[in-house]
C-alpha cells in the first residue's frame, strides 16, 4: 500500500507538474509511519484483533475473507491519509485545469480523473471492510487497473509524440544545417553543466578540425592564435555575465600553419539562478572580408599619401620660399661673422647675437623640412592626444608664404580652452592642409581685398571638437553638393577630385565627421568634428 499510493502521488506531481509539495509530502510520511507501525505491532496496524475467518463465494471461487475483528484506534490515521490523498490528486487536476490548455486540461480529465475514481473506490472499499465488518474480498487491484490503462493510454500517446517530434527535429536540423552552410555559417552549442560541446561539420572545418576528431573546448581553444586568446576569453564571460550576444572576431592557425579569419556570434543561457546553462551562435569565416578591409585601407593610404603629394606640389613655391629665408639669412649671417672674426679685437656680444640669429633661422629650417618629411612619409594612422590649435598652426605655418603670394588674408581664432582630440597629426593636417587650399582656390576669383579664409576651432555641441574651414568666395552650387564629397569629382578645371573623398575618409576613420554647408553671408563652409580624446571630458561639464 506505501508502495502503490506514494508512486500515484509522485506520479501526479511529476507529470502534471501541479500539486502542493507539503501534501505530498505529508501523504508520504504518514503512509512510511504506518508501514513500519505495521511490522512492530500484532496483527496488524488496521485491525487490534482478529476474531474470526470464514469462506465465501465470488465469482465462482472460494475465497478467505474476515468474518470478525476490531478495528486499531490508529486506523483513523489510515482513514485521514486516505482523504488526503483524494484532495492531493483533486488539487493537482484542477491547477492542471486552470492552464487553459488542451493538453493540460485533457491530462487533467484523463489521468486526474482515473487516479481519482481509483483512489475514491479504493478507500471507500478498505472502510467498509474495516470499519463495518462487511464480508467482501480485498478487491484493490481492479480500480488500479482503470487508473494504468489512462496512464498506459497517456504515456504511449506521449511517446508516439516525442517520436514525431525527435522525426521532425532532425529534418529541422537538416535543414537549417542545409541553409547555414549556403550561407557560409556553422552552428555550434556548449553546454556548460556537462562541459560538452557540439559543432556542424562546417564549424569543425573553419576550426581545421576533421567531424572524426574528438570535438573538446580545449582542442578549438588550441586553435585559436595565442594573441586574441585572451580578448576572446574576456568577451565571452563578459556576454555570459550580461546575458547578451556577443560577437567577436579572431585567428585561428590550421594545421598547415596558415592564419584563417573567424566571427563568432553567440548568446548565453541561463537558469534561475542566473547560472550560464549553455551558449549557442553561429560562426563565420570572415578572412576575404578582413583581406578586402586591409587592402582597402592601404588603398586609402596609398591615395592620401598621393594626396599629400599633390598638396606639396602645389606649395612648391611657397615651401621654396619659406625654406629660402631662413637659409638665406644663415649664410648672411655667417659671412657676418667670418668678417667679424677677421679683426683684430671682433666684438663678441656681437658674435653671440649672430650664433643666436643662425639658430634661430637653422631651426626654423628644420621645422619646415621635419613637416614636409612627416607629409611625405607613408604611414598607417598613429593615433595620439593632439592639440587642435597646433594642428591648425602646422597647417598656417605650410600656406602662409603661399597666402601671402595669393593675396589671401589668412585669419585663425579659438575659443578658450579648447579641449585635446584623439588622431593622427598628420593624416588630419592633410584634411585641414586640403580644406585650407581648396578656400584659397574658391576666392581666386575675387578681388584681392575680399580673398579671405579663416580657420576657427571650437568646442562640438556633441562632446566633440569642430575645426571650422571658411571661405569668402561664391560658395558650392547647391546641384552639387551632395556629390562633393565623391572620388573623382570635382568642380576645378584641373583638378583630379580625390582631396575631398580622401578627406572625408580620414576623418571618418578617425570616428568624426566631414560636412559642408554654404554661409548666408556667402562662401563655403567646411566643419571637420572629431572626438575628444580618451580620458578628456567636456570642459563644458
Amino acid at each position: 500500500m506505501f508502495v502503490r499510493i506514494s508512486a500515484t502521488v509522485i506520479f501526479i506531481r511529476l507529470y502534471f507538474g501541479t500539486g502542493r509539495l507539503w501534501l505530498l509530502s505529508s501523504i508520504i510520511a504518514i503512509r512510511l509511519f504506518i508501514l513500519v507501525v505495521g511490522f512492530l505491532v500484532e496483527p496488524n496496524f488496521n485491525f487490534k484483533r482478529i476474531d474470526g475467518i470464514e469462506t465465501v463465494t465470488f465469482l465462482g471461487e472460494r475465497l478467505t475473507v474476515l468474518s470478525k475483528g476490531v478495528p486499531a484506534e490508529g486506523q483513523w490515521l489510515a482513514s485521514f491519509c486516505s482523504l488526503l490523498v483524494l484532495l492531493f490528486v483533486a488539487d493537482a487536476s484542477l491547477q492542471l485545469w486552470r492552464t487553459q490548455t488542451r493538453e493540460a486540461r485533457r491530462r487533467a480529465l484523463l489521468i486526474g480523473g482515473a487516479t481519482l475514481g481509483a483512489a475514491t473506490f479504493t478507500s471507500a472499499y478498505t472502510q467498509v471492510m474495516i470499519w463495518a465488518g462487511a464480508k467482501i474480498p480485498v478487491l484493490l487491484s481492479p480500480p488500479y487497473l482503470l487508473m494504468l490503462g489512462a496512464m498506459t493510454l497517456e504515456l504511449t500517446r506521449d511517446t508516439l509524440r516525442a517520436s514525431r517530434l525527435s522525426r521532425e527535429l532532425r529534418t529541422s536540423e537538416a535543414r537549417l544545417e542545409l541553409a547555414a552552410s549556403a550561407a557560409g555559417l556553422g552552428l555550434w552549442t556548449w553546454e556548460a553543466r556537462h562541459q560538452r560541446l557540439w559543432a556542424t561539420a562546417p564549424a569543425q572545418a573553419m576550426f581545421g578540425l576533421e567531424p572524426r576528431d574528438q570535438l573538446e573546448i580545449g582542442s578549438l581553444r588550441a586553435t585559436v592564435d595565442v594573441d586574441d586568446l585572451t580578448r576572446v576569453g574576456d568577451a565571452w564571460r563578459t556576454a555570459a555575465a550580461s546575458g547578451a550576444e556577443a560577437e567577436v572576431q579572431f585567428r585561428v592557425r590550421l594545421p598547415d600553419d596558415s592564419l584563417r579569419w573567424l566571427a563568432v556570434r553567440g548568446r548565453s543561457d541561463g537558469d534561475e539562478r542566473g547560472q550560464v546553462v549553455a551558449v549557442q551562435g553561429v560562426v563565420r569565416d570572415v578572412t576575404e572580408q578582413v583581406q578586402a578591409r586591409e587592402e582597402n585601407e592601404q588603398l586609402r593610404r596609398e591615395l592620401a599619401h598621393a594626396g599629400r603629394v599633390s598638396v606639396l606640389g602645389t606649395l612648391s613655391s611657397s615651401l621654396a620660399h619659406e625654406l629660402g629665408q631662413p637659409l638665406a639669412a644663415i649664410l648672411l649671417n655667417a659671412e657676418a661673422a667670418e668678417l667679424l672674426l677677421q679683426r683684430p679685437d671682433p666684438d663678441l656680444e656681437e658674435l653671440r647675437s649672430i650664433i643666436a640669429d643662425i639658430r634661430r633661422d637653422d631651426t626654423r629650417a628644420a621645422e619646415v623640412i621635419d613637416r614636409l618629411r612627416s607629409l611625405l612619409r607613408r604611414r598607417q594612422l598613429d593615433f595620439s592626444p593632439l592639440s587642435p590649435d597646433a594642428l591648425v598652426a602646422d597647417v598656417v605655418a605650410l600656406v602662409r608664404s603661399d597666402a601671402i603670394a595669393r593675396h589671401v588674408a589668412l585669419e585663425c581664432s579659438s575659443e578658450p580652452g579648447v579641449p585635446m582630440i584623439r588622431g593622427d597629426r598628420v593624416h588630419l593636417s592633410q584634411v585641414v592642409l586640403n580644406l585650407v587650399l581648396n578656400a584659397m582656390d574658391a576666392v581666386a576669383d575675387r578681388p584681392p581685398e575680399n580673398r579671405q579664409v579663416t580657420l576657427h576651432t571650437r568646442a562640438a555641441a556633441d562632446a566633440g571638437v569642430e575645426i571650422v574651414v571658411a571661405d569668402s568666395g561664391a560658395g558650392i552650387d547647391a546641384a552639387v553638393m551632395n556629390r562633393i564629397f565623391e572620388p573623382f569629382f570635382t568642380t576645378k578645371p584641373n583638378g583630379m577630385g580625390m582631396g575631398l573623398s580622401v578627406s572625408h575618409t580620414i576623418v571618418e576613420a578617425h570616428g568624426g565627421k566631414l560636412w559642408a554647408e554654404n554661409a548666408p553671408q556667402g562662401g563655403a563652409v567646411f566643419h571637420v568634428a572629431l572626438p575628444l580624446s580618451a580620458g578628456v571630458s567636456d570642459p563644458r561639464g
